[in-house]
């Protein structure tokens, strides 16, 4: 029992070393007690017996007082702690912000943490620049910045917090812009060639899943991969898939396809061929697949088209539910039907002499592939590389991206998001067309038309470091937003707004711009 009192005192020593206090919006913190129970509090012979973890008091600046505080462990009160309360101080605020060394092109949100003796977060006054530009304060604890609109490089981002009595917190952060995409993974026999973190995009039951790993080797026979940089910069996706040892199909006329195999010669479908879900047959090079009038190949599982493999013929190749279509320097002259295939991966080739049709896809990538005429339609993610269309129609695609590509006409409606890099578009009418609900965004483009591009029906353009030429460079109307840095319209209208809003920085504009309606310009 002794033992035990003389423990109990000896920690009511230590605890009255490390008892501290602080306040924080007018109300007084003591910490250091959180090992007793409960803590007796004594002000000006009034007492109160709060938990200790919760040892918070109402408080009021200048009011200076002794505390005495009991702490109580198990229903014994330990030694008395005298506490004396200087309230006198108004300290600047303590602002707390973690800015990312690397930020990609978009919307950066960060967390802003402030902390006031006495006053509510909410009530200090905030101003912040970037590169000495003024930018809105924070809302809500949140500080967004569009960096789509400020020069790659490094930025500086400074943020002046003053409270009520105004002492002042003075900080200035550095971030670097990447506004390039990184090199895709290079994928051989089955391994991942590259230091960076990859992501990796699969489907399964019906929905997306994206994961990041460093490993050279994946479990998934099929799936997408796209590097990462420091920015978070996403690459253009490499195909990683593996066919192992399949068997070899000898009969050259298919009237089933139940198992797993490959084909090597020239084959002939009659009839309702199914590919089920789970079985993958592979064209192998200079193999030929024909597909007779009226006869249709259906496709739930995986097929593979290699480099110079052809499938031919007036019948149809149709790719559904959980199948898989993968053609990489195939020639296809046949037609071909894309409805609820999960995943479609289309490189080196060429579509023209192809009766294609996609309609509905989870994931899908067209690398160096020409086609006169391509609607791509619910498709969820998307990626456009080196390609070359005379008409790319997309609808109701929820995630897009283009690079290096080339095409007469661009048609974006339904509520369709794309970013497009490094891009040049160029017709005798519209060049490029938004509608209902779209969005989209250019980097380092080319565009030249009649009109260069018309947006309409509550849609968003967003254009950086572009040329627009056009008898009518930019049109907008029904409620559409235009956004230009760094950018130049050019035509005998650079700019027609009808009902919608400019937002500009850095934009030059080399012809008249016409308003109608309710119209907003906004100088950044």
């Amino acid at each position: 029992m002794r033992r035990s009192i003389i423990l109990f005192l000896l920690l009511s020593c230590l605890a009255f070393a490390t008892v501290r206090y602080h306040f924080k919006s007018s109300q007084l913190i003591i910490t250091g007690l959180e090992s007793y129970d409960e803590v007796e509090l004594e002000i000006e012979k009034n007492k109160i017996t709060l938990p200790s973890s919760k040892l918070v008091v109402p408080w009021r600046k200048n009011y200076n007082t002794t505390l005495i505080l009991t702490p109580i462990k198990a229903g014994v009160k330990g030694s008395r702690i005298i506490l004396r309360i200087d309230a006198n101080k108004d300290n600047p605020p303590q602002m707390k912000l973690k800015v990312p060394s690397y930020v990609s092109l978009g919307k950066l949100v960060m967390d802003v943490s402030v902390e006031d003796d006495w006053d509510d977060p909410r009530t200090l006054k905030y101003t912040v620049y970037v590169d000495g530009n003024k930018i809105d304060p924070p809302k809500y604890g949140k500080l967004e910045i569009d960096t789509f609109f400020l020069n790659s490089g490094e930025r500086r981002l400074r943020i002046i917090c003053k409270d009520s009595n105004g002492n002042t917190v003075d900080q200035t952060y550095k971030f670097i812009v990447v506004s390039t995409l990184p090199s895709s993974p290079q994928v051989n026999q089955g391994k991942i060639i590259s230091n960076r973190v990859h992501r990796v995009y699969t489907v399964r039951d019906g929905a997306i899943e994206a994961f990041e790993t460093r490993a050279s080797e994946l479990s998934d026979q099929f799936v997408f991969v796209c590097d990462l940089d420091s920015a978070n910069n996403e690459s253009f996706p490499a195909l990683y898939y593996k066919d192992g040892k399949l068997v070899q199909y000898q009969n050259p006329i298919i009237m089933s396809l139940a198992d797993s195999c490959s084909l090597q010669s020239e084959h002939a479908v009659f009839g309702k061929i199914v590919i089920p879900a789970g079985q993958m047959v592979v064209l192998r090079p200079g193999a030929t697949l024909k597909i007779n009038s009226n006869c249709e190949l259906i496709v739930r599982g995986t097929l593979v088209l290699q480099q110079n493999s052809k499938v031919t013929g007036p019948g149809n190749l149709v790719v559904v539910e959980s199948g898989k279509l993968i053609v990489n320097g195939a020639k296809i002259e046949s037609n071909v039907f894309v409805d609820g295939a999960t995943s479609v991966w289309l490189s080196n080739v060429n579509l023209s002499t192809a009766n294609i049709r996609l309609t509905r896809s989870s994931l899908l990538t067209l690398k160096n592939v020409k086609a006169e005429r391509l609607i791509l339609e619910n498709v969820r993610k998307l990626w456009i590389d080196s390609c070359e269309f005379e008409n790319l129609e997309i609808l109701n695609c929820g995630d897009a991206t283009m690079l290096n590509s080339k095409m007469s006409q661009l048609k974006l409606s339904q509520s369709s998001k794309m970013r497009a890099y490094s891009c040049t578009f160029y017709s005798s009418n519209a060049a490029v067309s938004i509608s209902d609900l779209s969005n989209l965004e250019l980097v380092d483009s080319w565009v030249s038309g009649k009109v260069g591009i018309d947006v309409q029906n509550f849609s968003v353009l967003r254009v950086r470091s572009t040329q627009i030429n056009g008898d009518l460079a930019v049109s907008a109307n029904g409620y559409s937003v235009i956004e230009t840095f760094a950018s130049v319209l050019t035509g005998s209208k650079a700019l027609q707004l009808r009902d919608s809003r400019w937002k500009l920085s850095k934009t030059q504009t080399m012809g008249e711009i016409v308003k109608f309606g309710f119209v907003e310009i906004v100088q950044r």
